[in-house]
């Protein structure tokens, strides 16, 4: 027969054990949100505006321990040494999320590899080259999807086109976007699967999208685009898939329109052309989907 007061010592002893040892005993993870990074400020401070929102956030939950914005290159703070700050606040483990809208060459081999859980000789070359030098983590790391993987950008166009929209029945969308070459099918995808859904729920008949990096090729792309569209509709709307800038600023960029630039001629001076002037960033879907999924990446 079985001696209850060892049965009970017995007990508690895998009691201690799992409350020591589960999911949530040494639960101290990190989060860090990772954005591309801009040598202007004025790209930079909603990115970090955006971080200690959900610092936060994270906060009231209790969920992380620490939470650290950083960018991939051309600007402080870099990803070395917000991983090294998250580990110094005693995390245990860190959740990355990249603040980018999809897959691309940044995501799937510079990210990793300045995160230090990914190495090739190219990404060494490319890394020294900026010099960059990669994190070397001493807790574990994971990396969470691009924004492709979740509903922020369908949320936020279409809130962008509602707010635009007067006449469905007489506007057509153009949407503009980065689109990495090598990456042209998924991006194609996502486009086309957000116009779709933006057009089926609003009434608007027409859309289409152009790639345009961030502006570069805007004035034959971009513009050609919303040429094209308003030979079928009498009104353009026109929206940036970009996370810290929008379309309308990528068009005032485009015309000379800062301050302190030489004024240039506006090539749809008079066209019923509207610009959305809010940023993914401004879209309270991105703090929720990006404490979600790193939620669940931490668990």
């Amino acid at each position: 027969m079985q001696n209850p007061v060892r049965s009970r010592l017995i007990a508690l002893a895998l009691t201690t054990l799992l409350a020591q040892t589960g999911p949530q005993a040494s639960a101290d993870p990190g989060l860090l949100l990772i954005a591309h990074g801009s040598p202007s400020p004025e790209w930079n401070k909603p990115v970090l505006d955006f971080g200690a929102r959900v610092a936060e956030e994270a906060r009231k939950t209790g969920r992380f321990r620490a939470v650290r914005t950083a960018m991939l290159e051309a600007v402080k703070p870099d990803v070395p040494s917000a991983v090294a700050e998250l580990e110094s606040a005693g995390c245990d483990r860190i959740v990355a999320v990249p603040l980018f809208v999809a897959p691309s060459g940044h995501t799937h081999f510079d990210v990793p590899a300045v995160l230090g859980i990914y190495r090739s000789e190219k990404t060494d070359a490319v890394l020294a080259a900026e010099g960059v030098k990669p994190a070397r983590p001493k807790v574990p790391v994971v990396l969470a999807p691009t924004l492709l993987e979740s509903g922020v950008l369908r949320a936020y166009v279409l809130d962008q086109v509602r707010k635009l929209s007067r006449s469905p029945k007489d506007e057509a969308i153009v949407l503009l976007a980065h689109g990495d070459a090598e990456h042209h099918l998924l991006v194609d995808r996502m486009i086309r699967e957000v116009a779709t859904h933006c057009c089926g729920e609003t009434g608007i008949r027409h859309a289409d999208w152009a790639y345009i990096g961030v502006g570069q090729e805007y004035p034959t792309q971009g513009v050609g685009a919303i040429r094209s569209a308003l030979e079928h509709k009498k009104r353009v709307l026109v929206v940036g898939l970009y996370v810290s800038t929008c379309a309308a600023k990528i068009h005032r960029r485009s015309v000379g329109a800062r301050p302190r630039a030489t004024p240039a001629s506006d090539p749809l001076e008079g066209k019923d052309v509207v610009f959305s002037d809010e940023s993914i960033l401004a879209h309270p879907e991105l703090l929720r989907w990006v404490l979600k999924i790193a939620e669940a990446a931490s668990a």
